[in-house]
């Protein structure tokens, strides 16, 4: 097979917030970028500046469509973003805004069942997983539907919906797979779809993030 008769996912994390750096749960929570987020963004961006988009699709959160905007502003495409709600992450109920040991301390034993096994028990208050695989199912749908071999589609979310739009995608049988793989701040994770079948290329690359300047991040030299 070549490249040509493979549609190919970019799925991106978003770039670092301060409840990122304090190990909050951030969720449905609107939080932004802090400025490291905003430069692994731009690094991003720079990196990918030739890998031209079809389509750009974003969770509607701040700290995701700032990511897709700084990213697309590197980028020799003008295609538009389009905000998609289904990629929105997980609500984490009563946790947003606490930080783990916080969370041990209001809600201890949902914690211990969620670290076993996160889509099977969400947090008090939180988002039911039934709804969580409804959604992320319906993006999924629209997006490899939505598609022509050769093209590539950028999507820009959440680590807790990435990684459930992930498992949709590669048709896991077990969701929890998916949170036993990183998906660090600003990383690609490339999902090839071929004819229908599903293949994982790369997962949480984040190695933009770790160059010193615009000029190296663009500089290197690994295929995507």
């Amino acid at each position: 097979m070549n490249r040509e008769s493979r549609h190919r996912f970019f799925l991106i994390r978003h770039g670092e917030t301060i409840w990122n750096k304090s190990f909050r749960y951030q969720g449905s929570s609107d939080t932004e970028l802090c400025e490291n987020g905003r430069e692994q963004a731009r690094k991003l961006g720079v990196r990918l500046r030739t890998t031209i988009p079809a389509r750009v699709v974003s969770s509607p959160l701040s700290r995701a469509y700032e990511t897709a905007r700084i990213i697309m502003e590197h980028n020799d495409s003008s295609v538009e973003i389009e905000k998609t709600p289904d990629l929105r992450e997980i609500c984490f109920g009563i946790w947003e805004g606490l930080t783990p040991d916080e969370v041990k301390a209001l809600d201890g034993e949902k914690l211990v069942m969620w670290r076993a096994a996160p889509f099977s028990v969400m947090p008090s208050e939180g988002e039911a997983l039934e709804d969580v695989i409804n959604r992320v199912s319906r993006a999924a749908r629209n997006l490899i539907e939505s598609g022509m071999p050769g093209e590539v589609t950028f999507v820009i979310a959440h680590g807790g919906s990435l990684r459930a739009l992930l498992a949709v995608m590669m048709k896991f049988d077990d969701m929890n797979i998916t949170w036993r793989m990183r998906m660090d701040n600003c990383s690609i994770t490339v999902v090839d779809i071929w004819g229908g079948r599903p293949s994982l290329h790369t997962l949480n690359d984040t190695h933009h993030c770790r160059a010193l300047d615009e000029r190296s991040a663009e500089a290197l030299s690994f295929p995507l």
